[in-house]
């Protein structure tokens, strides 16, 4: 029941983010049988699969590192650290992602494949971005001793 009352306490100011993410990764879980079968296939299909599979495993590490926030104490070097960690290794999946897709004849001439991976890569710099400020603003929390 401790255990219940702290995540609680943790997660409150998150709204329905929290249960989002359990979905989010609930869902990983049960297409990773699809994309194993894609990956063991023959020719673009292969290509294919790698692409989802490093399309997931940034969503899997944003996931966790969402979970691993703590939202009683978000002005920290924890939360930044977690916020850099996710925006470099999504730009690096996403940049991964591009050269297995431009291997693809099939798939880079698509350009729903071409405008996905720069939309992520995005939100990998903007993750990076909001990290920088949240450091910014735990040096000024720390030389002004505010209490946010």
């Amino acid at each position: 029941m401790k255990r219940l009352k702290n995540w609680y306490q943790r997660y409150k100011g998150m709204g329905t983010l929290f249960w989002v993410v359990c979905i989010v990764l609930f869902a990983i879980v049960l297409l990773l049988s699809e994309i194993i079968d894609l990956i063991q296939a023959e020719g673009e299909e292969r290509l294919q699969g790698w692409a989802y599979v490093c399309n997931l495993l940034a969503l899997v590490v944003l996931c966790v590192n969402i979970l691993r926030l703590d939202c009683r104490n978000l002005l920290s070097h924890k939360t930044a650290d977690s916020l850099d960690f996710s925006g470099y290794f999504i730009i690096l999946m996403m940049l991964i992602r591009n050269w297995i897709v431009d291997g693809s004849d099939a798939l880079s001439d698509s350009w729903n494949y071409s405008l996905d991976w720069i939309t992520i890569l995005l939100f990998g710099f903007l993750l990076q971005f909001v990290g920088k400020i949240v450091r910014r603003a735990v040096k000024l929390k720390g030389e002004q001793d505010l209490t946010i």
